[in-house]
């Protein structure tokens, strides 16, 4: 009896860890800049969260990182990926994605558009890539395609280098959960 007292007790101890474990986005925003979170919404199995350079908003920026999480996805990164650039092409077809990386694992796409059908013109780098808990999208957006020029390759790394974190991985510990998502 005193067996399965035991392994009862252990077993909704990690069964209660489970249930506050969550998966979150770390990003390295490029140094002496300040990026704040303009929208965030978790609804069910998906996530999305929106920073903006410090003084924009989420109806008014000049540059976007948009996170997307899907949880328990059956799709690969790659199918995923060609299924939204896709459906974002259709919205702005005056650009086409050009894919740097495409495996089951991650997928890294980039465009640049003109105005079409009151979207402003804007340049990309969409990334696909499979997290612990499902799939998601991390999207660098800015609509000064100079700026994209002149900061395509730190961007491309900071996309790149984009990484998820778990709270139930003891090797990798956030420190200040007020910069935390839930994805």
């Amino acid at each position: 009896m005193k067996k399965v007292l035991l392994f009862s007790i252990i077993l909704s101890f990690f069964i209660s860890l489970a249930a506050i474990a969550y998966e979150t986005i770390i990003i390295d925003f490029p140094k002496n800049t300040k990026w704040n979170v303009a929208f965030y919404r978790n609804i069910g199995t998906e996530a999305i969260l929106q920073y903006v350079p410090n003084g924009e908003s989420y109806s008014n920026w000049t540059q976007s990182v948009i996170v997307h999480s899907y949880k328990d996805y059956t799709y690969t990164a790659g199918q995923l990926s060609d299924m939204l650039t896709a459906q974002l092409h259709r919205q702005n077809p005056t650009g086409r994605y050009q894919y740097l990386r495409y495996t089951d694992y991650d997928a890294v796409a980039v465009r640049s558009t003109n105005t079409y059908n009151k979207i402003s013109a804007q340049s990309e780098i969409f990334r696909t890539t499979k997290a612990a808990e499902g799939l998601m999208t991390i999207q660098y957006i800015d609509k000064n395609k100079n700026r994209f020029k002149q900061n395509y390759n730190t961007w491309l790394k900071i996309i790149r280098d984009a990484r998820t974190y778990n709270s139930y991985w003891r090797d990798n510990r956030i420190l200040n959960k007020s910069e935390s998502y839930e994805l």
